[in-house]
């Protein structure tokens, strides 16, 4: 019986950690929607560090330590750590977003 019942707590606390989110790199205060605009895009990141371009999912193209990179059909958006935030449109730089 003490065995079954080690097993079972073990087996909860793998699960709860299997189920653990990992924090996303640019956090935003619960409840917060951070969006730029430029070059008629929108760019939104949501509390739970989602990035949308347009209303459509951005993924994650590549993470530095100093910015990340999300890509969404033909845009490429890199989110600086320091707060800019750059856009590309198929390889080339159009611009930075202004914070809206």
């Amino acid at each position: 019986m003490k065995k079954l019942l080690l097993i079972v707590a073990i087996s909860m606390n793998i699960v709860n950690f299997a189920c653990a989110s990992p924090t996303p790199n640019h956090t935003v205060p619960a409840g917060k929607v951070a969006q730029w605009k430029g070059y008629d895009v929108i760019v939104k990141r949501d509390s739970l560090g989602i990035v949308t371009v347009d209303g459509k999912p951005a993924a994650v193209d590549e993470i530095t330590e100093k910015a990340t990179a999300y890509r969404q059909g033909l845009f490429s958006v890199i989110i600086y750590k320091s707060g800019k935030v750059a856009l590309m449109k198929q390889g080339q730089f159009v611009g930075y977003l202004k914070k809206s």
